[in-house]
């Protein structure tokens, strides 16, 4: 029979009949009475004899749904016919022009249809007051005009405007008599390529002939076909080339064998050749393609090196789009390839076929004398009498016509461009799912391993096809024991039994996503809660005071591990607080004394999931989606790369991975081209590697702690969707059935110490995530709104901070603690409406949170920020009202000295070291030595003394600090450019990595950050250089450029200046008077007394001017 059947094919009776059955013994009073006196030996031969039965009855039955379905595949042919006989038969208009009620031209016939619309364009002229066409749009197709209800477009074009109406007449004409011969039979024979689209269920429609096939003959009236689905699918199947799969390893090691591939191909197919040459996931590095073949009856002139570069993915989905070319499109492409400047990548190919009427391409063109013939006597194109012709050298003709429209010559006929233009659909962008197939086989494995992955295959085609899960149903944990140290024994018996069935069935998926939810939970607990089924829980009266909602009546609740120390007093040792070891008595002994210690110690409590209450409209506290925008991508990926302890980069991968973490250049790399969900999904995963194994090369082997892969992978992944699951990322592609064939035969202690792992480092990577994403969110909401808005800090998590969490004010000023923003974090930003207090703020954050506020309740110690008429008010939650910070918002401000000038700076250097020299001086001069005070000064200044000298202390240059604020763009990355030189740089720890591809940047590398640096070093500006440089292009320039030169202003001069009331310069005070010094090394009078005299001289001065001139003088 022609069919296949499934478990869950819905056939006609089985939607009207459907059997499940479960048989449950039900223990009434007294049901077992009648046979509970009989003998053993009487009830074993009972049961064995109702087993026979059962048996038989069940074997009849396996008869019977043979039979039916064996009767419902015939059912299915039936149907299948129906189908076809009841197929119209197409609509045609006998290859004649007809004009439909919408103006729209067609012709048709059985099997091809050309049709095209004409729209005007037109403005109103207010002169001739009417409306005057300016130009025209034409959209013109050539498609099957088969009984399918899709056709094959064959030629086409849509929307081509035209200024002027004559040209798009020609150009339409040109194209209705290119294809004229399609319409001279009503019913012509159907190319092959075409031959699916007049097919209904496998069988061509009566009265239709395929090119090149005999005519189908008539079946017997019974006859049923034999080939199955799969003979058809190969008789659809029209490989375009063949490419050869190889092995560099292999080839290296002198073989050079491969395996040919036909294209368009399928995952199986490729990965049946990669199996056939060695490749598989555990040696992807070694995958090539090594060669390229294609049938000469319909050859395709690729570029053998375009083809081995290629992407697999790229190459199948060419494959699929040249099925669409017909054999003059395919000499056009061909054209097109060999053409100077033509396609020069795979992109750019698949383009084409979207593209084909950007060039007009005439295959029996090949010489000047061939295009001055075509063009003169068979184009119609040149208008003049015959006599005339005969006069035109033909050569001349077609190398001016060649050399006027940029036309080439190729093996395969002329080419030029028709004037269209070109439209990019594919090049630089992914290729489309159903035709993407790179991937590696998995190696072949023990029968463990096989199991396992198998599983993990079934597990996702399962859950492709199951409809959308609902949420499992509550299942508590019910406990026997009373006392509470027996719960905790019993309960933790159960969480051993949870722990292996999380790895032995498919419920680790349902762990990760309650790890997800709770991962400020234990791991003990978030495993208890996912064992019962939880997915938001909270205790009896939490929801009730809270929520306002109740548990149901009859409820059981879930069964979760709860703190419960105790304090008890011991003796110790008395530890020495200056030594750190036990004090001792005079006769030698410890001293002891009496401590009181906290004993950690847990207890079992009950908590209750939503679905067990009822009450008020819960918040809706689901994530929403993540990635909604660009700006939304933007932030997250920015908080991802804070959140990553590598760099994070974009560039080509082409092994068909979508990212990797190289433990060599401590860096991520992300397949350029992948889309933005893929993208995060994969920095997630890659981080996540980074975070858990990463390892120093440096260190001996046995020193490096590797993880096996299957580990790295299991752990990785597991942290990655459990991230992706917080944050409401699409996790539907996760599948995590190999798990249980990874965990087979691994203790207990390791199974939980891999999810102890999986647990902290998703957590880890939540909180930062969240922290980061939240910030620059809300920064952009600030930003955008620009408004009053109000701020929540609160202490960010960790042991720096536990002194600090939830203490009164009073209590940290007495304990010397300031308020310090560095640890704090931004968890929500909102709008201050007018009527708004704090009050308001502590009471909203206390009752009724707002839906996407993900920080705790306000607590004492958390900061409110009021942003009020463009001023910000800081104000602490202390136990009883608001205390008012100011400190909290200090940050460290740029010292005035920093914002001055150069020159400025180096006067003010200038003084500050004739002072620190006075004060050295006068301690020789006194005490014979310079004092410990003074040497405490000239630090502070930023001087240091050594072998009787005062030395300006330099800071260290770093690649941050001298940060040009661009960045350059290599394949690798991208990387901040640092005004350093190459020996600057290696001088403080890196390396030549690679150059940028224009070669103006050297990339700079330390194992862990990279920068740019000029790869030739740019001169300073120096004036006298110019001036040196200008004289041998002109002497006569060279004294008018040295006497315009500005000059320093002597001493004596600024006081002219002074005197006549004008501003004067600090800065060029003090270079006058550094100048002089060197001139006359006479005393001069100090700097802070002319400063006096200059100021007095300017109160003279008028007021306005004075006022004019103040900001100089208090410099």
């Amino acid at each position: 029979m022609p069919y296949s059947s499934y478990d869950h094919d819905k056939l006609e009776a089985a939607e009207t009949m459907r059997i499940e059955r479960r048989i449950y013994f039900e223990a009434k009073d007294r049901e077992i009475a009648p046979y509970a006196s009989l003998p053993i030996a009487q009830l074993l031969s009972m049961r064995s004899e109702s087993a026979a039965a059962e048996q038989a009855i069940f074997d009849d039955l396996k008869e019977r749904a043979a039979a039916w379905e064996e009767q419902a595949g015939r059912t299915l042919l039936l149907d299948k016919t129906l189908e076809y006989v009841r197929t119209p038969h197409v609509q045609h208009t006998a290859n004649e022009w007809q004009t439909t009620e919408h103006n729209r031209h067609i012709r048709s016939n059985r099997v091809y249809q050309m049709n095209y619309y004409i729209y005007e364009n037109t403005r109103y002229d207010k002169e001739a007051q009417k409306s005057i066409p300016y130009s025209w749009t034409l959209t013109w197709s050539v498609r099957t005009n088969s009984p399918s209800r899709t056709q094959a477009k064959i030629a086409g074009q849509d929307r081509k405007v035209f200024t002027d109406k004559a040209a798009m007449e020609k150009y339409l004409n040109g194209r209705i008599k290119a294809y004229d011969r399609l319409f001279t039979e009503i019913s012509p024979p159907i190319p092959q390529e075409y031959a699916d689209y007049f097919k209904v269920n496998g069988m061509l429609m009566p009265d239709y002939t395929i090119e090149g096939e005999e005519p189908p003959q008539q079946q017997q009236a019974a006859a049923i076909p034999e080939n199955t689905g799969q003979e058809k699918e190969r008789e659809h199947m029209s490989e375009q080339f063949s490419i050869m799969i190889g092995n560099r390893s292999r080839f290296d090691a002198g073989d050079p064998g491969g395996y040919w591939l036909d294209m368009p191909a399928t995952k199986e197919q490729l990965h049946e050749a990669m199996r056939n040459v060695g490749i598989t996931a555990d040696n992807p590095q070694d995958f090539s393609i090594r060669g390229y073949s294609d049938d000469p009856e319909k050859h395709i002139a690729l570029p053998y090196e375009m083809v081995c570069a290629a992407d697999v993915d790229e190459l199948n989905f060419l494959a699929a789009r040249l099925e669409q070319l017909d054999p003059a499109e395919v000499g056009k492409l061909n054209a097109a390839l060999q053409q100077k400047n033509g396609l020069a990548n795979i992109g750019q190919v698949i383009d084409f076929t979207y593209n084909v009427d950007f060039y007009v391409h005439i295959p029996e063109v090949h010489t000047y004398r061939d295009l001055g013939d075509y063009y003169l006597y068979q184009s119609g194109m040149v208008q003049m009498p015959e006599e005339w012709k005969g006069g035109i050298d033909l050569s001349t003709f077609g190398r001016n016509a060649a050399a006027q429209e940029k036309g080439a010559f190729t093996e395969y006929g002329y080419i030029v461009e028709s004037g269209d233009e070109w439209e990019r659909q594919f090049e630089g962008r992914e290729v489309p799912e159903e035709y993407r197939i790179m991937s590696y086989p998995q190696p072949e494995r023990g029968e463990q391993d096989k199991a396992y992955m198998d599983a993990a295959e079934t597990q996702q085609a399962d859950a492709q096809a199951a409809e959308p899960q609902q949420p499992r149903p509550v299942v508590p944990i019910i406990l026997t024991s009373e006392k509470p140290a027996e719960k905790v024994k019993e309960i933790t018996a159960r969480l051993e039994q949870g722990v292996q069935a999380i790895f032995d069935s498919d419920r680790y998926k349902e762990f990760l996503t309650a790890m997800s939810k709770f991962h400020d939970y234990s791991l003990n607990n978030t495993i208890l809660i996912a064992m019962q089924g939880g997915n938001l829980v909270m205790g009896f009266r939490q929801w009730e005071k809270e929520f306002d909602r109740h548990v149901k009546k009859g409820e059981k609740g879930i069964k979760i591990f709860a703190p419960a120390p105790y304090k008890v007093k011991k003796l110790v040792d008395k530890i020495d607080p200056e030594t750190r070891k036990p004090m001792l008595d005079r006769e030698g002994k410890v001293v002891k004394e009496e401590k009181e210690i906290t004993v950690p110690a847990f207890k079992v409590i009950t908590v209750f999931d939503i679905s067990q209450t009822e009450g008020k409209e819960f918040p809706d506290l689901s994530v929403k989606p993540l990635l909604a925008d660009v700006e939304q991508y933007e932030d997250f990926f920015a908080a991802l790369e804070k959140a990553s302890p590598v760099p994070i980069a974009f560039e080509q991968i082409t092994n068909g991975a979508n990212g990797y973490f190289s433990l060599t250049d401590k860096r991520i790399a992300i397949k350029e081209g992948v889309s933005e969900l893929q993208a995060v999904k994969t920095a997630i995963h890659e981080i996540a590697h980074a975070k858990l194994h990463d390892v120093d090369l440096n260190a001996p082997p046995e020193q490096q702690n590797r993880v096996d892969r299957h580990t790295c992978e299991v752990e990785a992944e597991s942290v990655a969707y459990t991230v992706c699951q917080h944050f409401g990322l699409d996790t539907s592609d996760y599948s995590f059935g190999y798990v249980a064939g990874w965990s087979s035969g691994k203790e207990m202690t390791e199974l939980k110490a891999s999810l102890e792992t999986i647990q902290t480092t998703a957590k880890e990577l939540i909180t930062e995530i969240e922290g980061h994403f939240t910030e620059l969110q809300q920064q952009r909401q600030a930003e955008q709104e620009q408004g009053d808005t109000f701020s929540i800090y609160q202490l960010k998590r960790g042991d720096e901070t536990r002194d600090l969490r939830f203490e009164p004010y009073d209590r940290l000023q007495a304990a010397g603690l300031t308020i310090d923003r560095v640890n704090y974090e931004l968890v929500y930003t909102a709008p201050l409406t007018k009527d708004m207090t704090l009050g308001d703020i502590w009471e909203r954050f206390n009752i009724d949170h707002p839906a996407d506020f993900k920080g705790h309740s306000l607590s004492v110690s958390d900061i409110v920020v009021l942003h009020q008429n463009d001023e910000d008010t800081a104000h602490y939650v202390d136990s009883i009202g608001f205390q008012q910070v100011p400190e909290f918002l200090q940050e460290q401000q740029t010292p005035v000295f920093d914002k001055l000038p150069p020159e400025q700076q180096q006067a003010l250097s200038d003084t500050v070291q004739d002072t620190l020299q006075m004060l050295v001086d006068a301690d020789k001069r006194i005490y014979g030595d310079v004092t410990g005070k003074t040497l405490e000064a000239i630090a502070a200044q930023g001087y240091s003394y050594k072998d009787g000298q005062l030395e300006k202390q330099q800071p260290e240059a770093t690649p941050d600090s001298l940060l040009t604020g661009e960045t350059v763009r290599t394949p690798r990355g991208n990387f901040h450019i640092t005004d350093m030189s190459r020996e600057q740089i290696e001088a403080a720890g890196f390396g030549f990595h690679h150059a940028s591809e224009d070669g103006k940047y050297l990339i700079m590398g330390n194992g862990t950050q990279a920068y740019a640096i000029a790869a030739e070093q740019p001169q300073r500006d120096n004036p006298l250089k110019h001036v040196e440089d200008t004289i041998e292009q002109n002497d006569n320039n060279f004294d008018g450029l040295i006497n315009n030169t500005p000059q320093t202003p002597t001493v004596a001069d600024l006081e002219q200046r002074a005197k006549a009331g004008e501003a004067i310069s600090v800065t060029d005070l003090a270079k006058a008077v550094k100048a002089e010094k060197r001139e006359q090394p006479q005393k001069k009078p100090s700097i802070l007394k002319k400063l006096d005299e200059y100021k007095k001289q300017a109160a003279q001065q008028p007021k306005d001017k004075q006022k004019e001139h103040k900001k100089d003088l208090e410099v």
